[in-house]
């Protein structure tokens, strides 16, 4: 991960426009939010013998990340995302990006504006998968 390149696209998050309409929605966002994948590892189709690796180097990057960033906004808020992920499979409402996150990500560094949220996180949609470290915005 080279942080300076990841930091200064998460500072861009703060004041990108975030799409309106269902007509926007992509892999990267959908109406009201953004979701940046900042640094992807490789799948794990066939051997997971690096997946404790790869876990603990993403989440070292997300630290010095989050630290970074907490040198620019202040401190983080730590937001668990697992009570979205079960009120989303109740059926609940839940906001669109928060939901997103929950079903890869178990908790992200958050940082609340008047107009959004920024925050950063480790997940992994499935074990096989690619672990990612993710940058998004919109409300949590």
């Amino acid at each position: 991960m080279d942080l300076t390149d990841c930091l200064e696209r998460v500072l861009e998050l703060r004041n990108a426009p975030l799409p309106r309409t269902d007509a926007a929605v992509s892999t990267e966002g959908g109406p009201g939010y953004l979701v940046l994948d900042l640094s992807t590892s490789e799948a794990f189709w066939e051997d997971r013998s690096q997946a404790n690796e790869v876990w603990d180097q993403f989440s070292q990057d997300f630290l010095g990340l989050t630290e970074a960033l907490g040198g620019v906004w202040g401190p983080a808020e730590s937001i668990d995302l697992s009570p979205v992920l079960d009120r989303a499979m109740r059926g609940e409402a839940v906001p669109a990006l928060a939901g997103v996150l929950s079903n890869f990500v178990p908790s992200v560094s958050a940082w609340r504006f008047e107009d959004r949220s920024v925050c950063v996180g480790v997940g992994q949609w499935d074990s096989e998968l690619p672990v990612v470290l993710v940058a998004a915005a919109g409300e949590l």
